[in-house]
């Protein structure tokens, strides 16, 4: 295979710095959603509709951040186009005149109308311009991160938990315990591989489901997972994949800089990936087995599992 999208970990000395918490997130949502074009000419695909676990129909996005919200995190930041930001504070801005009236009387519409606004409070919205990339898009985001810590999620998936801590809780109470990146995985077969970026590593002595990632490559071929990336334990022919969850420590934005400076990119694009492996050769990096499922509304089989995925949770 194309060993520009294999990156293998060789760490170098490190200092761990005073202990941080994950305040902040990174959404990525500037993408054009060709996958699910001619839709989204009219509608974003951050803004699909999802029946959720309250009953209550929500775009994505606000499933996402309210993800975090209940995870921890206080301060969230869109990296959208240009002009992208308005159809999203349309949508998280307090109601007014007649559709407030149009709800009076009705508390479930009026409380969620009041959620909107309250996490409305929490949002920022950065500029990407040109769309170069995911790992771009999180650059985007640097000065408003100001060096702190920070989780990246995706303005195209959500995640459903499988125990009693939400997904985005679990890496980043891992995180906090590790004071060093975390990336959140999960258990793909082979077929599935050429959708993933996807580790090899080695589990931490007495750590649950806790990897040190030992090499990362993106999307690779059957063959070559098979021979490179096995992680003893796991049944044949499966690995893991990235999540779609990942709480970074700040040097993070120092890789991606790099990456631009230097032009390094992969089919065309600054990807996050190089630079998470990047990361990795400067520091421990760990992978955490999240419990629990992930689903990208970014292609139309998988939103129709989303759909499917979150029906099933509400039939419970």
């Amino acid at each position: 295979m194309d060993t520009g999208g294999v990156y293998t970990i060789s760490q170098s000395p490190f200092t761990i710095h005073h202990s941080k918490l994950i305040h902040r997130a990174i959404i990525p949502a500037a993408g054009y959603g060709t996958r699910m074009f001619p839709v989204t000419r009219a509608v974003r695909k951050e803004l699909f509709p999802i029946v959720d676990q309250d009953g209550l129909v929500k775009p994505a996005i606000q499933i996402i951040v309210e993800e975090a919200v209940a995870s921890g995190i206080e301060e969230i930041c869109v990296v959208v186009a240009p002009g992208g930001d308005q159809v999203f504070r349309d949508y998280f801005s307090g109601l007014s005149g007649a559709l407030r009236s149009a709800i009076r009387d009705k508390p479930a519409l009026e409380e969620a109308a009041d959620q909107l606004a309250l996490l409305e409070k929490r949002m920022t919205y950065v500029t990407q311009h040109p769309q170069d990339g995911y790992g771009d898009a999180v650059l985007c985001a640097q000065a408003w991160a100001d060096g702190a810590p920070v989780l990246i999620m995706l303005g195209d998936h959500v995640y459903l938990s499988g125990e009693s801590r939400r997904c985005a809780r679990q890496l980043l109470e891992a995180f906090t315990q590790q004071q060093a990146p975390v990336s959140g995985v999960i258990q793909k077969p082979a077929t599935d591989l050429h959708l993933f970026g996807t580790i090899s590593g080695t589990l931490r002595t007495g750590a649950k489901h806790l990897y040190t990632v030992n090499r990362i490559v993106e999307k690779p071929d059957i063959p070559y997972a098979r021979t490179h990336l096995r992680i003893d334990g796991l049944p044949e022919d499966t690995y893991l994949c990235w999540f779609g969850l990942h709480a970074m420590t700040p040097d993070i934005f120092d890789c991606l800089t790099e990456l631009k400076t230097r032009g390094l990119k992969d089919d065309g694009e600054i990807q996050f990936t190089r630079a998470q492996a990047m990361l990795a050769t400067q520091r421990p990096y760990y992978a955490l087995e999240i419990y629990g499922d992930h689903y990208d509304i970014g292609v139309p089989d998988g939103y129709v599992r989303t759909v499917q995925a979150f029906a099933g949770e509400n039939s419970k």
